[in-house]
């Protein structure tokens, strides 16, 4: 028989909260992990918002079987033993999924859609934490761990939860996740924010040494790396009592060798998101998602 999960408290009353934990939404629920209790239990009850949960002792072999059927996307700690959920809204998924069919468009329109692989929310797995993205992609070919192009979304998350997230993406991976973007849906105003972020290093000179079993292993490690660096920032304001939505900052773009770690050949050339488009096939879809909610 499965028993429904009782909230032990929000997060705000964590005694120390952790880092891990910092920036969740002060009601965010606490729970403990039971084995015996169904995850469809944690679900809220329908909110216009993001929604957060955050489940304690939760053993990091239970993620590895489970983590299809968690109810919306994970970010574990192993070491903590902390997981939290977060269940998107409808506005953000309508960001997440516009963007994507945006670079797919563009891919196609370049010819070099089959060389990209769309990791989605492909769950990434390292020592410290594991966590998913909203999107993501990197080329087909040759198989990598990490995704080349992040996309982080929030829609009721602290803006500096999304740059902290990113920052993670870009730095753990060492610079494999060439760029990071955030989309920072405003609550009240519904004012849509853009941002691009990459690496504020400079990648080291790969240094190979031998291992005490005679295998020799490339060390690429950056200690202690900076915040990634905001290359752009768009700013999308919704028209109010019939007035026209405005746009600051120009076209976003992706370049081309961010993504496919080479240059662009004949008839290639980075991924440009013009302002036409993230009004039209964005902006206005994730605003009809907003008022549908």
């Amino acid at each position: 028989m499965s028993y429904a999960y009782q909230s032990e408290g929000v997060v705000s009353e964590e005694e120390g909260t952790c880092t891990f934990l910092a920036y969740l939404p002060s009601d965010t629920p606490v729970y403990r992990y039971v084995k015996k209790c169904t995850m469809e239990s944690l679900l809220p009850q329908y909110s216009v918002e993001d929604r957060f949960v955050v489940l304690k002792n939760f053993p990091s072999e239970t993620l590895a079987k489970r983590d299809e059927q968690l109810p919306g996307r994970c970010d574990y700690s192993p070491s903590l033993q902390i997981l939290i959920i977060t269940m998107p809204s409808l506005p953000h998924e309508e960001a997440a999924s516009s963007f994507d069919i945006m670079i797919a468009a563009l891919a196609k329109e370049m010819k070099v859609y089959r060389r990209i692989t769309d990791c989605g929310s492909t769950l990434v797995k390292t020592p410290d934490r594991s966590k998913q993205a909203d999107r993501s992609w990197r080329p087909a070919r040759p198989r990598r761990k990490f995704p080349t192009v992040v996309l982080e979304v929030g829609f009721s998350e602290a803006t500096a939860k999304l740059e902290r997230d990113i920052a993670w993406w870009i730095n753990t991976s060492q610079g494999d996740v060439k760029m990071g973007l955030t989309i920072d849906i405003k609550r009240r105003s519904s004012s849509i924010e853009i941002k691009s972020w990459t690496p504020a290093f400079m990648p080291l000179p790969s240094h190979v040494y031998i291992t005490a079993h005679g295998r020799p292993v490339v060390d690429r490690r950056v200690s202690d790396p900076p915040p990634p660096r905001m290359t752009q920032r768009i700013f999308i304001t919704r028209g109010r009592d019939g007035s026209n939505p405005t746009i600051e900052g120009g076209d976003l773009i992706i370049p081309f060798h961010a993504l496919m770690l080479e240059q662009p050949g004949e008839g290639e050339h980075d991924f440009v998101l013009t302002t036409e488009l993230l009004l039209q096939d964005l902006a206005e879809r994730v605003w009809v998602a907003i008022d549908n909610a």
